[in-house]
């Protein structure tokens, strides 16, 4: 090769270098290129399960892809969450919370498997969760005020299930015993079903749970609802006052569900997968399953679902430190 000719080859690689005409980097692969992963931390027909499958469903129509809800119910939320914190952050693995995961759960458990502010990626809110207090029918109380009064009577007599440690019939309940002034003993379950078969089977007598999960059990007379947190539709749980009514404050909108994602996942599937769960909560089949339960469907922006946990960990950090909860 001549000097000339090496000499023209350099000064037109370094001019290419300049204007940006390198090599272009790898293209990323197509979203969705493979099966998806959902995963909840709750058992087969635990109140989360049942949000997550009509989800799954949507998605799979969506996206062209399979959508595998994965179950891995258990210590608060880690084993599901340490499952998506060991996934690639293509998208293609998600999970869904409660805010128990994102905000209480550091004000519980001594030691997490996962950071809730450095490895959950918003990605959207889909429900509000009304909770109701719920009672096994042969407990002789129609009333908080009757529940409050019996407890009193009874100290550390009377138990309240949870679906976990951290949970938020946990949290919420402890802040039911606070400002009632009550001792009731806290007994935890690995799942909500697994709570609720004890309470229905008198084995414990007291649930705060979301109305979903206890809807059968009321509409049959195995349990009695005594209050709900926010009102509810259900004409299943017609009657009962609210939480805030009765004199306690903070239960309103207090329980959210969302999806979250690895973060480092590119935000233009982060958006896309946004998009498709907003549309999935305006299927009117999918909102009517909603309602059935008094579930409040909601949608907004990854940034806003951000903002919307910041705000409540500033909310709870005060009460959640007054509380003093431990994992049991």
């Amino acid at each position: 090769m001549t000097l000339c000719r090496r000499r023209f080859i350099t000064t037109l690689a370094t001019t290419a270098a300049a204007l940006g005409l390198a090599a272009p980097a790898p293209a990323q692969p197509a979203f969705a290129s493979k099966p998806l992963t959902l995963i909840v931390n709750g058992g087969p027909g635990s109140l989360p399960d049942s949000f997550a499958r009509p989800l799954a469903d949507k998605l799979r129509a969506a996206l062209g892809q399979p959508v595998v809800v994965d179950n891995r119910p258990g210590a608060g939320g880690m084993v599901a969450l340490q499952t998506l914190r060991q996934s690639p952050p293509d998208g293609h693995t998600l999970a869904l919370i409660t805010n128990a995961h994102a905000v209480w759960n550091p004000y519980v458990f001594p030691k997490l498997s996962y950071d809730p502010q450095a490895d959950l990626q918003p990605v959207s809110p889909i429900a509000i969760i009304p909770m109701a207090l719920a009672v096994n029918a042969a407990l002789p109380v129609r009333s908080v005020d009757e529940l409050v009064q019996l407890a009193k009577r009874q100290p550390g007599q009377l138990n309240y299930a949870s679906s976990s440690a951290g949970s938020p019939p946990h949290v919420l309940f402890e802040l039911f015993k606070s400002q009632s002034g009550t001792d009731i003993v806290h007994v935890p379950f690995k799942t909500g079903t697994d709570a609720l078969t004890s309470v229905v089977g008198g084995d414990t007598q007291i649930y705060l749970a979301g109305t979903s999960l206890v809807e059968p059990m009321v509409r049959d007379g195995r349990l009695r609802v005594l209050a709900v947190s926010p009102p509810v539709q259900n004409p299943v749980f017609a009657g009962a006052p609210t939480l805030e009514a009765a004199g306690f404050k903070g239960f309103e909108s207090a329980v959210w569900l969302g999806v979250v994602t690895s973060p480092g996942v590119p935000p233009a599937v982060v958006e896309r997968l946004n998009r498709e769960i907003g549309a999935a909560l305006n299927d009117e089949g999918l909102a009517q399953a909603f309602a059935a339960h008094g579930s409040l469907p909601w949608h907004a922006s990854p940034a806003a679902f951000g903002r919307r946990i910041a705000d409540d960990r500033a909310l709870w950090t005060p009460i959640l430190q007054a509380l003093g909860l431990t994992a049991q």
